[in-house]
């Protein structure tokens, strides 16, 4: 009658035995997953100090700015220029007691109109030995050719032409405006700049065909003696 008593208990405490052992094996793998998961989390890192300066560029190209700011700064500035965009005219800049992460933002806060942006980003944290790179996106620089004979022979100057063509640009608020030359020897004037700031000219011009009315002589006075 005691056997039997036996293999109840014996048959209990093996069913018993692997709830506690699975238990067991579990726990560890709970603490690992989340020891994994506090190294893979962001931290968060500090912004480094940037050199301050104050810098007084009377406009250029971005190279020329970028050796006005290494003057500036009293050291070296890392940055790139792609060739395409090394004649870009950047307007003049007055700043006091500013960084190259401040300049830059500024700079291409200003230039968003007329559907062109462009100036310096960098990637990663800014320090001081962060790579700039310019970049420009927007309408593209063209070169057009426009042959003023026939307004020079009608007693008009270069001088005239060109006037009413820069009011028009800074009427229509355009900065940097495109560049003029005037070419003496073939009569032709140059504008390089955006395509639809180009237009200007050939308004200017279409205008300046337009037919004058003639205008009547009036009739000289009378001498009249006394």
């Amino acid at each position: 009658m005691k056997k039997p008593l036996y293999v109840i208990l014996w048959l209990t405490a093996l069913a018993v035995t692997p709830a506690f052992g699975q238990d067991q094996v579990q726990t560890p793998m709970v603490r690992s997953s989340v020891s994994i998961q506090e190294k893979t989390s962001p931290v968060p890192t500090s912004a480094a100090t940037l050199t301050k300066f104050d810098l007084d560029f009377p406009g250029g190209s971005p190279n020329e700015l970028v050796a006005a700011i290494r003057k500036a700064m009293g050291r070296p500035l890392n940055a790139i220029v792609p060739s395409e965009h090394a004649s870009q005219k950047l307007p003049p800049l007055k700043m006091k007691g500013v960084d190259v992460a401040q300049l830059f933002q500024a700079l291409e806060a200003a230039n968003r109109t007329n559907n062109a942006i462009f100036g310096f980003r960098t990637i990663g944290t800014v320090s001081d030995d962060s790579v700039w790179f310019f970049y420009f996106t927007g309408q593209p620089r063209t070169s057009n050719f426009y042959l003023l004979t026939p307004y020079l022979d009608r007693g008009l100057t270069v001088d005239d032409i060109t006037t009413a063509i820069q009011t028009g640009w800074k009427m229509a608020g355009i900065s940097p405006t495109p560049e003029l030359s005037f070419h003496k020897e073939t009569k032709l004037l140059i504008g390089v700049g955006d395509m639809n700031q180009l237009q200007t000219i050939d308004q200017v011009l279409h205008a300046l065909s337009a037919p004058t009315p003639a205008t009547k002589a009036r009739p000289a006075p009378e001498n009249t003696k006394p």
